[in-house]
């Protein structure tokens, strides 16, 4: 089967009635940017549920991926599952054949690196694998996905499984997450807050925080000057030095704005005239479940580390909302600023469903991903060796 075989069947509605769980279920594809008013609907409810019952991904605002459609070689469709009426899973799919392999993949991309579906705890993935597999499909491959997430948990639960494996896992990393239980007393030591402080005497800042249109416009603005004063902009890699990344990065901006999700933490020197910011770090956050996206400084003021400040301040004002919060910052153990600040740690890794019993394509799969796992990890080594 084809790739573009795949997407024009995937393109109709399938409706049909399990005999043995009498569950009504729709599958849905439709393509990035035709989404109906009743699916953006559907889509926007299922991302607002408490984060207890489904798994969130601030990247997949249906604007942000229509915006993102121009870095992918490939066309973006909108995955939706319903059972009984209800929209159970959604998440943006590109088509893919690799080594003969028809495939759906999960969208995740360098300015989202994260591919867990919405997906509500009431998901049942026997019947929706089981419908892919009736279209054609051998795997289902989600990068960069949770493993405690309702679409990995949900597949481990016996019944639920397509077939005598649940799936293979590739990739798997540790990230440092922030949770409601963090405070600075206990990720600060004695040394360190001593050094903190003598930093602050030096130079006094001032923390704000910027939301809605200030955040949108002025503040975002902002932060991709400071960006490109860092080693993003000597590597060529800031946002405001190209013009698709800024594209997508101004839309995915602009819708969390709309919606109230976007902060952006400020550290300014009241001693600066003009754009007072040195240090701002980007966040986005639904239901409680966020991620800390973006960081920028000004490298004149290194002596007083405004980065390790500003995301200090972040995470204080995070712990400090008062509900609970999971806030993915998106990096390992080993970062610099939040890989010691964050003492939690949670796992993600690249996980291949067979389909209809392909075992032999999702392990190819599975070790395609390993390998491009590894590459990335060694440009990383690299790129920070080169840094110094």
């Amino acid at each position: 089967m084809s790739s573009s075989a795949s997407v024009l069947a995937f393109e109709e509605n399938s409706g049909f009635d399990t005999a043995e769980s009498a569950v009504s279920c729709t599958l849905k594809l439709v393509r990035h940017d035709a989404l109906s008013k009743a699916d953006l609907s559907a889509i926007e409810e299922l991302a607002d549920r408490p984060a207890a019952r489904h798994s969130g991904n601030v990247f997949f605002e249906p604007r942000a991926v229509t915006a993102s459609a121009q870095l992918s070689k490939r066309p973006i469709d909108w995955l939706l599952w319903f059972q009984e009426g209800q929209l159970c899973l959604a998440a943006p799919v590109v088509v893919l054949r690799i080594a003969g392999i028809s495939f759906l993949r999960i969208w995740s991309h360098t300015y989202a690196p994260l591919g867990t579906p919405l997906a509500d705890n009431r998901l049942r993935p026997d019947l929706l694998f089981k419908e892919l597999a009736n279209r054609g499909f051998s795997a289902l491959a989600c990068p960069m996905l949770e493993t405690g997430s309702a679409l990995a948990t949900t597949v481990s639960r016996p019944g639920n499984r397509p077939d005598d494996r649940a799936g293979y896992w590739s990739g798997i990393a540790e990230r440092a997450v922030l949770t409601s239980d963090w405070t600075q007393a206990t990720a600060l030591s004695a040394q360190r807050n001593k050094k903190l402080r003598k930093m602050q005497r030096t130079i006094p800042l001032v923390h704000r925080v910027l939301r809605g249109d200030a955040a949108r416009d002025e503040g975002f603005r902002q932060f991709c000057e400071l960006e490109a004063m860092g080693w993003k902009g000597a590597a060529g890699s800031a946002l405001k030095q190209s013009d698709k990344a800024l594209a997508y990065a101004s839309e995915l901006v602009a819708s969390h704005a709309a919606k109230d999700t976007l902060a952006i933490d400020s550290l300014d020197d009241p001693q600066l005239s003009g754009n007072q910011s040195v240090a701002m770090v980007i966040s986005f956050e639904i239901a409680g479940r966020g991620v800390v996206w973006k960081i920028g400084h000004n490298t004149d003021y290194d002596a007083v580390s405004p980065g390790y400040q500003v995301i200090l301040a972040a995470s204080g004002r995070f712990a400090a909302e008062g509900t609970p919060i999971w806030i993915d910052s998106l990096a390992g153990p080993e970062h610099p600023l939040v890989g010691w600040l964050w003492p939690q740690r949670f796992t993600v890794g690249t996980l291949v469903v067979p389909l209809k019993g392909s075992h032999a394509a999702a392990r190819t799969l599975s070790g395609f991903y390993q390998g491009e796992t590894r590459l990335r990890q060694v440009a990383r080594v690299l790129r920070q060796r080169l840094r110094g």
